[in-house]
């Protein structure tokens, strides 16, 4: 029976595969930032059998290539807060690459 840590982990992973923002998931489950929920996917992904993680990584890179397209795109931020989510979205592609 996995520990409740674990379980949270695989929760964060489910949410993130239907589409969710880390921001809402770390809010809905209780999390103080964000950040928390990045790395509960992170650890959830690590401990799933290596073609799935492949797919897992791969369906993330398509979400974050979307993202990329819209914040590069939204003409309506400031040119500062653009770079600021890019930045983010880049640590984001390093972790998916670093971990194989």
């Amino acid at each position: 029976m996995p520990d409740q840590s674990e379980a949270l982990d695989t929760e964060v992973l489910r949410m993130r595969s239907k589409g969710r923002a880390f921001a809402g998931i770390s809010r809905d489950l209780g999390m103080s930032r964000p950040v928390e929920a990045q790395r509960a996917f992170q650890r959830a992904v690590r401990r799933l059998p290596e073609g799935e993680q492949d797919s897992v990584r791969q369906e993330e890179s398509a979400r974050l290539d979307r993202l990329t397209a819209r914040v590069s795109a939204d003409a309506t931020k400031p040119e500062a807060d653009r770079v600021r989510r890019l930045a983010t979205i880049d640590r984001l592609r390093a972790w998916l690459t670093e971990e194989r």
